[in-house]
């Protein structure tokens, strides 16, 4: 069966603007414009959806050039839907050969991310289906909740929670500064990771990287220095409040997760400075 993979982009912008967009930076293979569907309105019938809720539009779209992977192969096109919620439209991406995403290379995914960037979204975060969001703190067990649910994380203006281990935000919503930060996790009570924050364009990357021995070498390439690591973190959802956060003062810690960030960025891992 496999594991289906989405990515979110949430606008401040009109269903037209989007498409728009979508038009100019790819190939818009096809494009359908939704009504409600059966299993939106059941969900709204038990007040699990805003009532304001709506799939607007669907389609599919080609990735020009195709994104790369690990293997050697290439992901050329995705699904895609559009949302309407509490007046942001929300860009769902579902990438054909959905085996494939988690084999996507980190440069590639920049480089996708750079593209979508041009629009402005307030934030890109993604999901996995195998992920039980009861466990999250979400009452049910249900995308469309998810989805639902992205509006409140950038309409305060300022981020206090991220949806998926790699969230990418619009820099003004992130009041912190860039740099390697412990941060207690919250479905492991008593324990803390490490929450790595770099810059890209006008955008905050903020990566996390769970438990990490950053003293151990072979704990950090295994962790760390994965080429497609930032495809696979990108939808794993986590819903981690960004509180009891502690910059991390270990200087070499710092230049260790620096380094790592930049070498998933850039794709160079020859050299990986440890």
């Amino acid at each position: 069966m496999g594991v289906d993979n989405y990515v979110y982009l949430v606008f401040d912008m009109k269903l037209g603007d989007v498409r728009r967009f979508l038009e100019e930076e790819f190939k818009l293979e096809s494009w359908d414009d939704d009504g409600e569907d059966t299993w939106v309105l059941d969900l709204k019938r038990y007040s699990l959806l805003d009532e304001e809720f709506q799939r607007v539009a669907s389609g599919e779209l080609a990735f020009d050039p195709p994104l790369r992977t690990t293997e050697g192969e290439r992901i050329i096109n995705a699904d895609f839907r559009i949302y309407s919620v509490k007046g942001y439209t929300i860009l769902e991406i579902h990438p054909a050969w959905r085996s494939r995403w988690g084999y996507v290379l980190s440069s590639e995914l920049i480089r996708l991310l750079k593209k979508f960037m041009r629009a402005e979204p307030l934030l890109i975060c993604g999901y996995r289906d195998d992920a039980d969001l009861t466990e999250l703190g979400f009452k049910h067990n249900n995308q469309l909740i998810l989805i639902n649910w992205l509006p409140k994380v950038v309409k305060t203006g300022r981020l206090e929670v991220i949806p998926s281990a790699l969230t990418v935000v619009k820099r003004e919503l992130l009041k912190m500064d860039t740099g390697l930060y412990g941060v207690s996790i919250p479905w492991r009570p008593g324990e803390r990771g490490f929450l790595f924050i770099g810059e890209l364009n006008d955008y905050a990357v903020i990566w996390f990287l769970g438990i990490v021995d950053l003293d151990d070498p072979e704990n950090v390439l295994e962790s760390l220095y994965e080429p497609s690591e930032l495809a696979c973190d990108l939808v794993i959802p986590v819903v981690l409040p960004l509180r009891d956060l502690g910059l991390v003062e270990d200087k070499r810690w710092q230049k260790i997760a620096e380094n790592a960030f930049k070498t998933q960025i850039s794709g160079t891992y020859n050299n990986p400075q440890l």
